[in-house]
């Protein structure tokens, strides 16, 4: 295990043992800056010397992979969750706009067209914005602990034709699913059966429309993925709000946000390229070490035939929301939602209660909190925080917990 230090002026300088930290703060030359990772900061001045410490990064969609290796000894690793409910929060706070423009101005116009971030040139999706935040936010504090000399990243390439067609080869990339087709609509008619898709067992109309699955005016596109075909008696109800269509899982989801992840991050950041299949060798071969994110991450900081001593420690982290963006509940409004401290206590603040300890996940007036691990699940539905409980971390957009390396990891 190791402590990390930075000097007078807040630069990193390399890690300590935790016996010359103990020294340290037992002679009053260092302070605690920071308690996961454990972090000082020195009152005195330094030499500053500093060894090449080599970052590497495994980039990902739901789960990225961090370590930093100096003279063939990792002295930290990290497996950060990024956020997966961007879109899903967005589309409740769309709700909340909508029933408030209803309630207190009833009789003002939609306002969706003024939206100039929808028309913005290079506009990325909310969603996957987030997750280009989430890498470089952990650069930043790799960076703000260790004096990192280089930085190697693995971003994956996927063959996005070959997703939807497996057999596709040759002159095939050329010749797309629509060639022979007149328009965009003939082929989804085609590619459906001209049949209606809404799974309805209701009796369908004759004539068939194409419907949008997001809708032109939220963004959505003409491309075939974004198109089902409808009949004209199933569109018009779908559009009254009378059924939904069920989502079907994209096969190519993660394939299209990997590149675009991959693509921004090159733009913003300056870094050492490296594939997949050098990783999986030196990782299986060279490290002899089991497949998880952390791992990859150590596998990309070291060249062929390096091999290194893993750290003890194995940091856990997860990205969550900033605050809360609904205030009221209720059929009007009536009931107030105690979103900021209750019982001293916030939103996900690290708390040791007689049931455990773990992050604030729901607040009751009664003082009976629910609390959750770092990979979200519930670590109890009701624990009354009145009484025998110490707050051990404030709220912050990145919950950190830590755990033997080799433990199983929960992300």
């Amino acid at each position: 295990m190791f402590v990390f230090i930075q000097n007078q002026h807040g630069t990193p300088l390399m890690p300590c043992s935790p016996a010359k930290a103990r020294r340290l703060l037992n002679d009053g030359k260092a302070k605690v800056l920071r308690k996961t990772p454990f972090t000082l900061k020195l009152l005195y001045g330094s030499s500053g010397y500093k060894q090449p410490v080599v970052a590497g990064m495994d980039a990902g969609t739901h789960t990225l992979g961090c370590a930093a290796v100096t003279n063939g000894q990792v002295v930290y690793q990290s497996e950060v969750k990024l956020r997966t409910d961007v879109s899903k929060k967005m589309q409740q706070r769309a709700v909340y706009r909508r029933n408030r423009r209803g309630r207190k101005t009833r009789y003002r116009k939609a306002r969706w067209r003024n939206r100039a971030s929808l028309r913005k040139k290079g506009r990325i999706a909310p969603s996957v914005r987030s997750k280009i935040e989430s890498h470089l936010r952990e650069k930043k504090q790799v960076e703000s602990i260790l004096p990192v000399t280089r930085w190697k990243v693995e971003t994956a390439s996927f063959d996005i034709h070959k997703l939807t067609n497996p057999e596709v080869s040759s002159l095939g990339y050329q010749e797309g699913a629509q060639k022979g087709y007149y328009n965009v609509k003939a082929y989804v008619l085609e590619r459906d059966g001209y049949r209606c898709q809404s799974g309805r067992k209701a009796e369908h109309d004759k004539v068939l429309q194409v419907h949008h699955k997001v809708y032109r005016c939220q963004g959505g596109t003409d491309t075939p993925d974004n198109l089902v075909t409808l009949c004209r008696r199933c569109h018009e109800d779908l559009h009254a709000g009378m059924f939904e269509l069920k989502a079907k899982k994209s096969k190519t989801k993660h394939a299209t946000e990997m590149g675009i992840v991959k693509a921004q991050l090159k733009k913003r950041w300056r870094f050492e390229e490296t594939y997949g299949y050098e990783t999986k060798y030196k990782r299986e071969q060279c490290l002899g070490l089991s497949k998880s994110h952390a791992n990859d991450a150590v596998a990309i900081c070291c060249e062929e035939g390096e091999t290194v001593k893993l750290d003890e420690v194995l940091y856990l982290k997860r990205h969550v929301s900033a605050g809360d963006y609904q205030q009221t509940m209720g059929r009007h409004s009536q009931t107030r939602i105690p979103t900021g401290k209750l019982f001293g206590l916030r939103k996900h603040d690290l708390v040791r209660t007689e049931k455990g300890t773990g992050w604030v996940k729901g607040k009751r007036s009664t003082g009976f909190f629910v609390l959750e691990t770092i990979d979200g699940q519930t670590l109890t539905t009701s624990v009354n925080v009145k009484k025998a409980t110490t707050r051990l971390a404030a709220r912050t957009t990145t919950l950190t917990t830590q755990r033997k390396s080799g433990a199983s990891s929960p992300l």
